[in-house]
């Protein structure tokens, strides 16, 4: 059987029980968030790590990883991410420093800015498209996002 094998990964072993509080080694595998498919979140998702959706969320996302939004996923609100993957459905705007990726199953309802935005064959975007170079979250030009007018100059 498979589960005595003793030629186990002693790196991979030691970094799955390693206990919460604890630091793990710089090998390990970067922090990642997962809101299943039947679950429901309300309000604001903020943090450093990488974030996937198969669920619904309603409030907006405030990431400097990676933001990615499953076949099933669901979200309406704004989402700021360094790169958004959307193979769900998006009412909202979506901004990222990196790149924005639209997949074939993949709706969004909003505008969208990033230095580079990719939208597969079948995918939808109704809104703006802007890709002006990098935008950091929180920056004077995300003004458009938030409802204000931005001011020429």
């Amino acid at each position: 059987m498979a589960f005595f094998k003793k030629d186990l990964d002693e790196p991979v072993a030691e970094a799955a029980l390693t206990p919460p509080g604890k630091v793990r080694s710089t090998s390990a595998a970067p922090a990642r968030t997962y809101v299943a498919d039947g679950s429901h979140i309300e309000g604001t998702v903020s943090g450093e790590t990488e974030v996937l959706v198969d669920g619904s969320l309603d409030g907006s996302v405030k990431l400097e990883g990676r933001f990615v939004l499953g076949r099933q996923g669901r979200i309406e609100g704004d989402v700021a991410a360094h790169s958004v993957q959307v193979s769900g459905k998006v009412k909202g705007n979506v901004r990222a420093t990196e790149k924005i990726e639209v997949a074939t199953s993949g709706s969004i309802e909003g505008d969208l800015a990033a230095p580079l935005v990719s939208i597969a064959e079948g995918g939808v975007c109704n809104g703006r498209i802007e890709m002006s170079g990098t935008l950091a979250i929180g920056s004077p030009s995300d003004s458009r996002f938030r409802g204000e007018v931005a001011e020429p100059g």
